[in-house]
């Protein structure tokens, strides 16, 4: 496992972002799970898939099967183009 906390930074509204680019509710279901069994808290968990949303030290999850990759915001432009880097990548089983 893999504690995701070290890598959500913003400590004033931390968000992280779950977008798993699939209706199965089965998968986002087990993908919340293990973010949860990997550190993040359940609340702060959506599904979005906005990343404009997104600040500096939010994360953002996306499924590619079969792994949860976690990317780190690490710069936001004024223009409201988000910047990550993958920190994580999670086997969804």
């Amino acid at each position: 496992m893999t504690d995701l906390t070290q890598f959500l930074t913003n400590r004033e509204n931390p968000k992280v972002f779950l977008a798993p680019n699939t209706s199965d509710s089965e998968v986002v279901e087990k993908a919340k799970k293990l973010l949860v069994q990997n550190g993040l808290r359940e609340d702060l968990i959506e599904v979005n898939y906005d990343m404009q949303q997104l600040d500096v030290g939010d994360l953002n999850v996306s499924y590619d099967p079969p792994d949860l990759v976690v990317r780190a915001v690490y710069d936001k432009k004024p223009s409201g183009i988000v910047k990550m880097k993958s920190v994580a990548m999670i086997k969804l089983s």
